[in-house]
């Protein structure tokens, strides 16, 4: 939880935790609280497994790894980036079983718009350094996108001053010391300037802004 640190954690299947909830696993990668405040994770629903219902006071986002992910306004399949506004409640289950990854209590309170994007129905832009991006949301200077390596390629430099967090969906990125896989995350600090490099096809959830002033909150959820 000190994000003036770099962080960088590679995935290793044996660090899944189960949750209050039978059926569903958690896996930490930031957590202020045990069952409160700013979490972001990876969720793992098995087969009709179920959350209780429950309130996200400054907002809940996810995007579906595997499977499909249900709650009270509906399923989503993977491929899916969905937020939910602060203050919203929800139930959430999944039928078929799904792996989420997630993050609990990190909006602005007057981020409030209740948003899907659907990879397969999202307008891509191909970008001069050979990358596509797709823009999943943008919000007084944070912006959070999916990037797409054809080919491998050198990670843009223009991402790096405000804060970086990537969660590796497809491929691998190296930053020079480590190489990651799919699943793995890191967090950079602003300024912070490592050599990042996808490797062979990659795919990756980014996200720039966040950190230049970040500290964590405080409420239950």
């Amino acid at each position: 939880m000190d994000f003036s640190q770099a962080l960088t954690l590679p995935y290793h299947a044996d660090r899944w935790q189960p949750s209050p909830a039978a059926g569903v696993w958690r896996y930490p990668l930031e957590r202020e609280a045990a069952e409160s405040g700013h979490v972001t994770s990876l969720v793992r629903f098995q087969p009709g497994a179920a959350f209780p219902e429950h309130e996200h006071p400054l907002g809940e986002e996810f995007w579906v790894l595997e499977g499909t992910f249900s709650d009270d306004n509906g399923d989503y399949g993977a491929g899916s980036y969905v937020r939910h506004p602060p203050g919203s409640r929800h139930r959430a289950f999944s039928r078929d079983g799904c792996v989420i990854f997630v993050k609990l209590n990190q909006f602005e309170p007057t981020d409030d718009a209740f948003k899907v994007v659907q990879e397969r129905q999202g307008l891509w832009l191909t970008g001069e350094h050979g990358f596509r991006r797709l823009s999943l949301h943008r919000y007084h200077g944070v912006s959070t996108s999916l990037l797409e390596f054809a080919e491998g390629g050198r990670f843009p430099a223009c991402c790096y001053r405000s804060g970086l967090e990537i969660l590796v969906l497809e491929g691998e990125l190296s930053n020079g010391e480590t190489t990651l896989g799919p699943l793995s995350w890191l967090r950079l600090p602003p300024m912070a300037v490592p050599a990042l490099q996808a490797r062979g096809h990659t795919r990756l959830w980014v996200r720039t802004g966040h950190l230049t002033a970040a500290s964590p909150v405080s409420h239950a959820i």
